[in-house]
């Protein structure tokens, strides 16, 4: 948010400013009503991320966690994403233990010795469920590889990654995952993955990236974040069309994003406050052999449940949380 303040103002008064940052940070670092009417966020509040953890949390009884987060990934606001987490915890009767910011890779000289001694000090406590925040996709591959290897992904260890790591899995090589990441819980938001738009839109992503990394091309399905850099062209396109003979200002540009309503590839395009109207439902998932598995959908109305089912002829949505969990170690509960 602070990198779009500056932005923001350098360009007042010329064009609006779409951020593709993730998740949206205005839970913690409000903009100033000058800027309100002219930053639009192509993403949900973190709070909706805070709440989800949170109940998962609360579903298995723990009533201690350790908050782990990187430190300008970009990002620049783990501390309060802490709290957030730490307020959402409180109403499943758990709390923050420990948390720990690490330092990103890029202002490291020696960035495995320095994630394998801040692993070191979470070792030595007594917690054993540990969240995983803000980090880099880099730096996540980078901290449960140094995990597996210190022994912290074992029987009676806990991982939980936010959505900004979940998410982006699927580009991760797979030896990685069958080897580091196994028994981790993510969540990614859901998105509609069977629609003719989103198939045509994988085929051409797929073929644009393997391009130009062939020797990842079974990696190469978009993410979330992919989606929404598309759908957000596909906003200022129709803004800018409704516009069409009119001379384009700032402000009646602005007004005409806030005026959108439209189904995008990553779900209902419709801006409140400026971020994304509709609140998100986060599949739960859990890492096992060389990809993962879903476990629950969860959302803020509902709960954790699975999709429509038929039941008696009626179609209804049942509460659920699926076992068995596949745990570090192996585990199986």
């Amino acid at each position: 948010m602070q990198e779009a303040a500056l932005v923001l103002e350098s360009t007042a008064n010329k064009f609006p400013l779409i951020s593709l940052t993730s998740p949206a940070m205005s839970s913690l670092t409000p903009m100033p009503p000058s800027y309100s009417s002219f930053l639009f966020q192509m993403a949900n509040d973190i709070v909706f991320q805070t709440q989800c953890i949170a109940a998962i949390v609360g579903h298995f009884n723990w009533r201690k966690v350790t908050a782990i987060y990187e430190l300008d990934n970009g990002l620049s606001t783990g501390s309060g994403v802490v709290t957030l987490l730490s307020d959402s915890l409180r109403s499943v009767n758990s709390e923050i233990e420990h948390h720990r910011a690490f330092l990103s890779l890029s202002s490291l000289s020696d960035p495995k010795t320095a994630i394998e001694e801040e692993l070191i000090q979470l070792k030595s406590k007594s917690n054993r469920v540990f969240i995983v925040l803000q980090f880099s996709l880099e730096s996540a591959v980078l901290l449960f590889e140094k995990a597996k290897q210190m022994g912290t992904m074992e029987k009676g260890y806990v991982w939980i990654v936010a959505d900004e790591i979940a998410s982006l899995l699927e580009s991760v090589d797979s030896s990685v995952k069958n080897i580091t990441m196994q028994g981790v819980i993510g969540l990614k938001t859901s998105f509609a993955d069977t629609t003719k738009s989103f198939r045509q839109f994988k085929r051409r992503f797929r073929r644009a990236y393997g391009s130009q990394y062939p020797e990842e091309e079974e990696n190469s399905s978009p993410s979330i974040f992919a989606l929404r850099a598309y759908d957000a062209v596909a906003a200022i396109a129709k803004a800018v069309g409704e516009l069409e003979g009119q001379v384009i200002t700032a402000k009646n540009l602005s007004e005409k994003l806030l005026s959108i309503d439209f189904r995008g590839l990553g779900g209902v395009i419709k801006f409140k406050d400026g971020m994304l109207a509709q609140s998100p439902t986060f599949k739960i998932i859990n890492m096992i052999g060389k990809g993962y598995r879903e476990i629950a959908l969860w959302s803020v109305d509902n709960g954790f449940s699975e999709n429509l089912v038929e039941k008696d002829g009626t179609k209804a949505k049942e509460a659920y949380l699926t076992g068995p969990i596949y745990w570090p170690g192996g585990l199986q509960t």
